[in-house]
């Protein structure tokens, strides 16, 4: 059998090579690896919608709860799936785009990296409906899971050093063989007109898991700030199921899914953008309003203090109450000039130390000795 002969193997559950898939993640990586010469393949080792359902039905009699994706399961039919793709390949690097389909038992004759933005203690820190969808047995079945699979990673390449501490700490994993590489971001593209601070528009994006993303804390917050100054106006994307909001809340503008053009320019037209999501370990849409000039409202939790550097290009909110978030938003646009100086140096921060080629660079460095 002729086997076709790359540097590194990229995989997701997920296709690799889709734009779509993790944000444009794995896609981004696999394009800049190459630029660098790294002769790169992606393999999905994922599977179709009826057998996500059968996946789904065994995890939930075995008490696990619905989410399926990274436990037993899931991880031992991706291995599988992964053993049979590689047998067609000359290759010993593999790079896995996220835990969920990192085998738990090591496959002789192949090395494993990791690129992760989260782990499973990171996701059931806090009380979000996500990580609700597991039960107790679940939760702890997913960790160790974590745990096995990780002992045999070659090296980590988390995005911040948040899960850096978290893969330290938690999981006992040495320094040495973790690598920081950060991310670059979406299809946003930095903004480099002028913009209004004065113009009162909060930006808001997230498609679905409204609650767990801060929705709803924002739009309490929002309710209250507007007591105090009237003129300010939140604009909400990508929640299809709370458009009928948009006639009941005074300068309220909920869209649904939004893409190209008209999400760039509602990035470009914010002087603030708020998400104060329960839990998001990184988040690529931090990073896009940065480089839109859009200093950030979020809470004092995982890599926020680090997106921002603690609240230099952003507005970090210790409390989950509707009031805190209004101060906040009172506070953000009580100093327009301040707005606006906070913007234009979190563009420059983040268009210096996020790209894709950045990270993707870092990488190759690793596996390959490339730079």
């Amino acid at each position: 059998m002729v086997k076709t002969v790359v540097d590194v193997i990229v995989t997701h559950w997920s296709d690799p090579t889709d734009p779509k898939a993790w944000s444009g993640t794995s896609s981004n990586i696999i394009k800049n690896l190459e630029k660098l010469g790294v002769n790169t393949i992606g393999i999905s080792t994922g599977f179709n919608k009826y057998q996500q359902k059968f996946l789904e039905f065994i995890h939930r009699m075995r008490g696990l709860g619905t989410d399926y994706f990274g436990g037993p399961v899931f991880r031992n039919q991706c291995s599988k799936i992964l053993q049979r793709k590689v047998r067609y390949l000359e290759c010993q690097k593999i790079l896995h785009m996220g835990q969920l389909d990192l085998p738990v038992n090591e496959i002789p004759g192949l090395e494993h990296y990791l690129l992760l933005d989260t782990t499973s203690y990171i996701w059931h820190q806090y009380d979000t409906k996500l990580a609700n969808r597991n039960t107790e047995k679940g939760r702890k079945v997913h960790e160790q899971l974590d745990i096995q699979a990780f002992s045999h990673v070659k090296h980590f390449f988390p995005f911040s050093e948040y899960v850096k501490d978290s893969l330290i700490n938690h999981y006992n994993i040495n320094p040495d063989r973790i690598t920081v590489v950060g991310s670059g971001l979406g299809n946003i593209q930095p903004f480099y007109g002028e913009k209004d601070y004065t113009n009162g528009q909060i930006l808001f994006v997230a498609s679905g898991r409204f609650e767990d993303k801060g929705g709803q804390l924002l739009l309490e917050g929002f309710k209250l700030a507007q007591r105090k100054n009237p003129e300010i106006k939140l604009i909400i994307v990508g929640q299809e199921n709370h458009k009928h909001l948009n006639d009941s809340i005074p300068n309220l503008t909920v869209y649904g899914e939004t893409r190209g053009k008209k999400l760039q320019d509602l990035f470009n037209q914010a002087a603030l953008f708020a998400m104060p999501s329960l839990n998001e370990p990184w988040g690529l849409v931090y990073l896009e309003a940065l480089a839109c000039k859009t200093p950030i409202l979020a809470l004092n939790r995982n890599a926020l203090p680090e997106i921002t550097q603690n609240g230099k290009y952003g507005f970090l909110v210790d409390e989950t109450k509707p009031k805190a978030i209004a101060d906040a938003i009172c506070h953000a646009f009580s100093e327009p000039d301040k707005l606006k100086a906070m913007g234009e140096a979190g563009q420059k921060y983040c268009l210096e130390n996020f790209s894709w080629e950045k990270t993707a660079t870092k990488i190759a460095d690793v596996m390959l000795g490339v730079s």
